[in-house]
């Protein structure tokens, strides 16, 4: 019998090989001037800014650049990237990049519309609720990971408080997503390796989560059956054209995924360990997710067991699976990318373990209920002692 579900995803999703092309045809639907969102200017110097902004301008579309968005993006980053937007009268928010540029688009958009800070859509005792005020949202995504271009969620860092929430709402999906594998081409290996570990995180956490549908399921069954086959081949060669396909179309279906299924306590502790050490998020996923799957397993083996077989590639009985093969086949794709590094050397340091954990609990609760081992506060400690 088909359990009760709730499925939502209005995103406008444009897939293929020279997609980049059709970006001005649904930007002048939105306004005839656009603020185009980077994670620094590498995408300036190697032309494909001047690429986009001439996309635009053949389709009647104004543009202005703003570079100024780090790795995490910073709640003032946010802020004076919305100021830029309206003093040029941006009517529509191009996020140019991986997960950082995306979110930080999304990030611009609300408080364009809401003429607020966007720390006040945050956290605290009297967050704002983010409304149809925001501005659309284009997301052209340049990474196979984060698949923010089809979510609703940004995550953003407090550069003060070191807090790192995800936020987002109905109106944070962005109305057209461009996945383009030629973008991708170029992404070093690192970068594969990370952004590709947390697609395969996402698909994990919402296979396994209390709010999973068997839409989402399917979902999440092709991304990590994807993964499993071409992460590899993606860091190696990046060149890899079938590869390249494989883990876009990975990310974007892992996406869709957490856009319901949302994320799980894994998640969670990246985020709050992110916001305290700046490390890298999949790199931080990759050295927590086989500690939270050995936490979380027992509370739905049957989704854990199959895990093994997705990665595989293989069609078989999922009791002839054991609960630890997931794990084995977890470690061993991290061992193959080579990530795997203990907290203590991403930047975490001793003192803030606690902090790490409480700041799960104050900012990302939902991932502790959509946990189904439901961690406390002992068992988040325990994780993140494990992994350090």
């Amino acid at each position: 019998m088909i359990k009760d579900f709730f499925y939502y995803n209005p995103v406008k999703l444009v897939f293929g090989e020279g997609k980049l092309a059709e970006a001005g045809k649904y930007a002048k639907m939105y306004g005839k001037k656009a603020l185009i969102v980077t994670t620094g200017t590498l995408f300036k110097e190697n032309g494909l800014v001047d690429r986009l902004q001439k996309i635009l301008k053949g389709s009647g579309v104004g543009s202005v650049y703003f570079p100024e968005v780090s790795a995490n993006p910073l709640n003032t980053q946010i802020d004076k990237g919305a100021e830029i937007a309206r003093a040029a009268n941006c009517k529509v928010v191009i996020g140019l990049g991986g997960g950082s540029a995306i979110d930080a688009a999304k990030g611009i958009a609300i408080v364009l519309g809401h003429k607020r800070p966007i720390w006040d859509f945050c956290i605290g005792a009297e967050v704002q609720p983010i409304t149809d005020k925001t501005y659309p949202i284009i997301a052209i995504t340049t990474t196979s990971g984060t698949g923010s271009e089809c979510t609703q969620w940004a995550v953003i860092t407090n550069a003060k408080t070191e807090e790192k929430p995800g936020i987002g709402g109905d109106y944070t999906f962005a109305r057209v997503a461009i996945v383009d594998p030629e973008l991708m081409a170029t992404m070093p290996p690192k970068i594969t390796a990370s952004t590709g570990f947390d697609t395969l995180a996402h698909a994990i956490e919402a296979y396994t989560a209390v709010l999973e549908t068997p839409i989402t399921d399917l979902a999440c069954e092709q991304a990590i059956r994807l993964v499993g086959r071409f992460l590899r081949r993606a860091v190696k060669n990046g060149q890899d054209r079938e590869a390249r396909n494989a883990m876009a179309y990975a990310n974007s279906l892992a996406g869709i995924a957490i856009s319901v299924g949302i994320v799980t306590v894994c998640h969670g502790l990246a985020h709050s360990i992110g916001g305290l050490s700046g490390s890298t998020h999949g790199e931080t996923l990759a050295t927590m997710t086989p500690e939270t799957m050995r936490f979380s397993m027992r509370s739905h083996p049957d989704k854990f067991r199959k895990i093994a077989m997705f990665l595989r590639d293989e069609c078989a009985a999922p009791e002839s699976y054991a609960l630890e093969d997931s794990i084995k086949e977890v470690q061993a794709l991290i061992k193959d990318i080579g990530l795997g590094a203990p907290l203590s050397q991403q930047g975490l340091k001793e003192k803030d373990i606690e902090r790490a954990a409480d700041g799960v609990i104050r900012y990302m609760g939902g991932s502790i209920t959509n946990d189904p081992a439901a961690p406390k506060r002992e068992d988040l400690l325990a994780i993140i002692r494990k992994a350090f």
